[in-house]
């Protein structure tokens, strides 16, 4: 579940990594919409999602139509977002903040390569094995990506990248 929850956290920071940033909203209070060299962070749509309809249409009709389309597109999703998934995300997005700007940029990385690599009909197999890799000690990861399983259901490349995801980003203790 925490891999799940850092691949959805990563899937939302991959879809604002590619676009511009987004104009910051109108609202009370200093910061309501920080944002970080990749896009406003995910908090910012739970955020927008708690404006009043008044509020959301104004600050939804400041927006250029492609941007508006996106941010109604995520408030969608976002809306039907189970709460506890939505609680995992924010402590996923809060300990990718934490990390190095080389650090996140490497995670990115990562997530990138890895929506690259697994269509979206094999991704729920990788994030298994990812996490049986992250639960194994070194010899028995090894053990794990050159067995007869493995090497069946993954190239060479996919096993790298499954190795990477497993030991090069951390998991939420």
């Amino acid at each position: 579940m925490r891999l799940l929850s850092v691949v959805a956290m990563a899937a939302f920071l991959s879809c604002t990594a590619s676009a511009d940033p987004q104009p910051a909203l109108k609202r009370k209070g200093p910061g309501f919409m920080k944002k970080g060299p990749i896009g406003p962070p995910p908090d910012v749509v739970e955020r927008f999602s708690q404006l009043s309809p008044t509020e959301r249409q104004e600050a939804l009709s400041k927006l250029p139509p492609a941007r508006r389309e996106m941010m109604e597109r995520r408030l969608e999703r976002w809306n039907q977002t189970p709460v506890e998934q939505r609680r995992r995300l924010a402590g996923s997005y809060a300990q990718f903040q934490e990390m190095s700007p080389e650090k996140q940029h490497e995670v990115r990385r990562l997530f990138r390569r890895f929506g690259e690599t697994f269509p979206p009909e094999k991704r729920p197999e990788a994030q298994a094995a990812i996490r049986r890799l992250r639960k194994a000690d070194a010899e028995e990861r090894k053990t794990l990506l050159n067995s007869r399983r493995f090497v069946r259901d993954f190239s060479d490349d996919e096993r790298k990248l499954l190795e990477q995801m497993a030991t090069e980003i951390p998991g939420r203790e």
